[in-house]
């Protein structure tokens, strides 16, 4: 049994459904026959589909009266549909005319008999007029005002004849202001310049030019113009190719989206031009964390002290030595939740071992890098974490990363290759730290090569590794807790009052298990015991339970 349909679709009207233009052709019984304005496809849409659609708002209904409509007024505007999309100093002449149209209808109301004449320079009702759109819009200077020997520039108001015809387009169109506006957009010559050979051509360039190794387009045209093949004909309609300057003009305007992925990859187009994400991912403090490494942009010595000497590159050792002049990377940790960073340690190397260590911080007291460093603020207290996410490097990506991980009751996702947007929060900590800490302390080197075209940053750097992790550690116990935060879901709070929200709203938070940290996440040494103990990292420990433990079987 076919089901009568819901909705009244005439034939011709237009659905805007999943970002097409579909014109309905005919209703049969399975449904509505339509045809895609873009790609000229025809197929049959099942009733219960479109009328899902409209239910769930997805799809916009316009009649064939209404189509026809909107086709005249974009054809007479060039376009444009409404006011916003006009320029801003057009849209002040849009509100001008407008004015002056609602003065008249309100005169006509009164019993006022305006006609052409009597709207014109010389015509009895003109002054009224132009009161009368001074009280409507009061930014519109409609009178020339003399003031100080000068004519106050105003809105140029035309004859009577203009006036109506204001009037007249503005009631023809349905009372869209948009047709008041000026058309000279749609003056000068229609016809194209160029014949379609030299179209083929344009195109032919900028299909070569939108390649993945980036070729200067003059380069391009060059070569081209000794390439490109032409029937006599062709010569014969037009002899010489488009100049330069026209592919340049056409290549500007190609959008930045096409440019990005025709020049750049479609990998590097998605996180270029990509949507960025609006979930929240997390509510819970140490629900979910992130956890990146970053070479900081800034060059520190082991004592503070610039030396120089010379080396032979044949005898000398790989590793660094204490006073050598580097850059260190710093190992960050952050809450998703709240945007308290948990944990942060500096280090010559982003390997598995300062991976745990940062682990280590995040899940005890940070109370003794408070007090080294002199910190005014209470440090953000140990947490056990929950879900771990973290890029595909080798300071994260390994065997024994995991395996902790695991111990500890985490759960571990790995971000995918080359998708900043994976762990996006912990990245945008990076370039807050580089503008707001790095730019203005010695040594600093840039956020890329070549930047700081008057600076040496080695020969600048005056600040010891351990200064550069105190003035880290300060912005990240002191200053960034309490910032408002702009991010999805903070709504302009800062990490500090997140955090109090998150354990009002969702619950404390687990305590993290010391057995489990020593366990999983402490460093291991083989010792041997005596009777006077165990000594590991150079460190002495006995306890009577240490002694019974060796004198077991």
């Amino acid at each position: 049994m076919t089901s009568q349909p819901l909705y009244h679709i005439p034939k011709g009207s237009i659905l805007i459904l999943d970002g097409r233009e579909l014109r309905v052709s005919v209703r049969e019984k399975s449904g509505y026959a339509v045809e895609c304005k873009e790609t000229r496809e025809c197929f049959t849409l099942p009733t219960g589909r479109v009328e899902t659609a409209i239910r769930k708002r997805d799809c916009e209904v316009i009649k064939p009266a209404d189509a026809e409509k909107r086709k005249a007024l974009l054809e007479y505007t060039g376009g444009i549909e409404r006011v916003e999309q006009l320029p801003k100093k057009t849209q002040r002449l849009v509100q001008g005319r407008l004015a002056l149209v609602l003065a008249q209808d309100e005169l006509r109301a009164e019993g006022v008999k305006l006609t052409q004449r009597s709207m014109s320079k010389s015509g009895m009702h003109r002054r009224a007029l132009l009161e009368r759109a001074k009280r409507i819009a009061p930014d519109c200077r409609f009178l020339e005002i003399l003031r100080g020997g000068e004519i106050e520039e105003g809105l140029s108001v035309p004859q009577g004849r203009g006036l109506v015809g204001y009037r007249d387009v503005y009631y023809r169109f349905d009372k869209n202001p948009v047709v008041l506006a000026t058309r000279n957009h749609k003056k000068g010559r229609r016809e194209g310049r160029l014949v379609p050979w030299q179209e083929r051509f344009i195109d032919y360039v900028l299909n070569r030019w939108q390649d993945p190794r980036k070729p200067k387009l003059g380069n391009v045209f060059k070569l081209a113009e000794k390439v490109f093949d032409r029937s006599p004909r062709e010569i014969a309609q037009a002899a010489n190719f488009p100049s330069i300057t026209t592919i340049r003009t056409r290549a500007r305007a190609i959008s930045e989206v096409v440019s990005s992925i025709g020049r750049g990859g479609k990998r590097h187009a998605v996180n270029l031009k990509g949507a960025g994400s609006t979930d929240v991912l997390a509510l819970r403090f140490g629900e979910y964390f992130q956890t990146d490494q970053y070479l900081l942009s800034i060059f520190s010595s082991g004592d503070g002290v610039v030396r120089a000497k010379m080396i032979d590159p044949k005898t000398a050792p790989q590793e660094l030595a204490d006073n050598e002049i580097r850059r260190c990377w710093l190992h960050l940790v952050i809450d998703v939740a709240t945007r308290e960073v948990l944990g942060w340690i500096i280090s010559e190397t982003a390997d598995a071992d300062h991976t745990k260590a940062l682990l280590r911080m995040a899940t005890r007291d940070k109370t003794k890098e408070k007090v080294r460093y002199g910190c005014k603020q209470e440090p953000v207290p140990p947490v056990r974490l929950g879900l771990s996410v973290a890029d595909n490097g080798t300071a994260t990506r390994n065997s024994g990363v995991y395996a902790s991980q695991l111990g500890m009751g985490m759960t571990v996702m790995t971000a995918r290759a080359y998708q900043p947007m994976d762990k996006q929060i912990v990245e945008r900590v990076f370039g807050t730290l580089q503008w707001d800490v790095l730019n203005f302390r010695p040594g600093y080197t840039g956020s890329r090569p070549g930047e700081l075209t008057g600076y040496d940053p080695k020969s600048a750097a005056e600040i010891s590794h351990d200064d550069l992790y105190g003035t880290i550690t300060r912005y990240f116990i002191d200053e960034y807790p309490f910032r408002p935060h702009r991010g999805t879901g903070m709504h302009g709070m800062t990490p500090r009052q997140k955090r109090e929200e998150a354990l009002k709203k969702y619950g404390a938070i687990d305590p993290p298990s010391q057995r489990d940290r020593c366990l999983h996440l402490g460093a291991k040494v083989r010792a041997t015991t005596s009777s006077e103990g165990v000594r590991a990292f150079n460190i002495p420990f006995n306890s009577t339970e240490l002694q019974r433990f060796v004198d077991l079987p």
